[in-house]
């Protein structure tokens, strides 16, 4: 069980290409230096996933391993599963299907998340 402090919910919006990733990638850097140990990066309000925007996921998850910590996503749209299954990166994160299984399996509850 993860303490309340020690995990991270972030939640990016419209597309994720290259230049759209900058402010993920730095909210994500944010939390590994503030030693997060699972960050959630909700993924219900993205509606697009290129090449670019998968490199910037893979990019945080190897930050967050090298840390200590584990990234996990939650929310994915049709797009999204396609591009993971396609890509094989189904089977490199861990993927929830909402925030709700995402906290029963962490054994948190929803008022306790801190949300940037």
């Amino acid at each position: 069980m993860l303490a309340n402090n020690s995990y991270r919910i972030i939640q990016p919006s419209g597309i994720l290409t290259a230049p759209s990733t900058q402010d993920l990638i730095q909210e994500a850097t944010q939390a590994v230096e503030q030693k997060v140990k699972c960050l959630l990066i909700d993924m219900q309000n993205v509606n697009f996933i290129d090449s670019a925007g998968l490199g910037a996921l893979v990019s945080i998850h190897t930050k967050m391993r090298l840390s200590g910590g584990r990234l996990c996503l939650c929310s994915l749209n049709d797009q999204a599963k396609g591009l993971f299954d396609i890509s094989d990166m189904d089977r490199i994160f861990e993927v929830y299907e909402n925030q709700s299984y995402f906290l029963g399996a962490i054994g948190q509850s929803k008022q306790a998340i801190i949300v940037s």
